[in-house]
């Protein structure tokens, strides 16, 4: 009985020491990368009212709207 109980504690030592490894490895991969881009704000088409990067809508009356041809109206 005495072994299994050694066994375990080994085993528990042996996952814990690789879980610190990886965590640590984990943590040196991040420091080298440059923040997230910043989201693009959305806005909704007046005409389908689909929702669409700021950059991609046309201004219109009102608010914006889908390029020609691409709007989804229902």
């Amino acid at each position: 009985m005495a072994k299994i109980i050694a066994w375990l504690i080994v085993i528990f030592i042996v996952l814990l020491a690789l879980r610190m490894i990886n965590m640590r490895k984990a943590r040196g991969r991040g420091a080298g990368k440059s923040a997230p881009a910043a989201a693009e704000p959305m806005v909704r088409c007046v005409r389908c009212t689909v929702y669409l990067p700021r950059a991609e809508a046309i201004p219109v009356e009102g608010g914006y709207a889908c390029a020609e041809g691409q709007c989804a109206k229902r």
